[in-house]
């Protein structure tokens, strides 16, 4: 599903229309919105990916809550893997660093199935982070988690690059990648429980280096 405003229709209009659904991939270029939290299920969803392209985050309001997400979450009894690529967008989100209220304390749920999650353009969003931290206390069956810091695209780093040099980005993309590390070793790294494989993918120590 490709569209502007994707992630929100297709958490309205998808259990109706596609009950037995298993896989689903999710591609906005443009979410404002933020995810409806509706009763219609995805009994059967099982693999969900959502990819918030770089324009869409962008244009994405600033007040959009990655929390929204959880709706897919509590509709899925079912699911197994989540990615999330969020561009680095979140950005132009408010950031959990220095902000003195902390983190929000979600309703706990129990996601018993949930095995696999990867969030790419990982920042210090405030609401990303608090996403990540509810699916961990939320997810005990948690096998393996991945926060990447970077824009996720392993063919443009300096190591398998054929020019030797990882491919140019901002230094605000930068930036963002390296508070959003920082927003992990303080609110997610601690949390990890021992049984799950935690990666953390860093921007490149070689050719991304800015001073924050």
């Amino acid at each position: 599903m490709h569209s502007r405003g994707a992630v929100c229709d297709a958490r309205a209009n998808l259990p109706s229309s596609l009950p037995n659904l298993e896989t689903l991939s999710v591609y906005s270029y443009c979410e404002a919105v933020s995810t409806p939290m509706v009763g219609s299920k995805f009994p059967f969803l099982k693999h969900l990916t959502v990819k918030l392209a770089a324009a869409a985050a962008a244009a994405a309001a600033p007040d959009y809550d990655y929390c929204s997400l959880i709706s897919f979450f509590d509709a899925s009894p079912s699911l197994e893997t989540f990615f999330l690529n969020a561009f680095l967008g979140s950005m132009h989100h408010p950031s959990i660093l220095g902000d003195p209220s902390g983190r929000r304390q979600m309703p706990e749920h129990r996601y018993d199935k949930l095995k696999n999650v990867t969030i790419v353009g990982f920042s210090s969003a405030k609401t990303l982070v608090e996403l990540t931290c509810h699916i961990l206390d939320s997810s005990k069956s948690l096998e393996f988690l991945t926060l990447d810091a970077t824009q996720g695209y392993d063919y443009l780093r300096c190591s398998v690059n054929r020019s030797g040099k990882c491919f140019p980005v901002s230094r605000d993309v930068i930036l963002e990648g390296r508070r959003g590390l920082l927003a992990i070793k303080k609110y997610i790294k601690g949390n990890v429980p021992p049984k799950v494989k935690f990666t953390i993918v860093e921007p490149c120590s070689q050719c991304h280096v800015v001073e924050l």
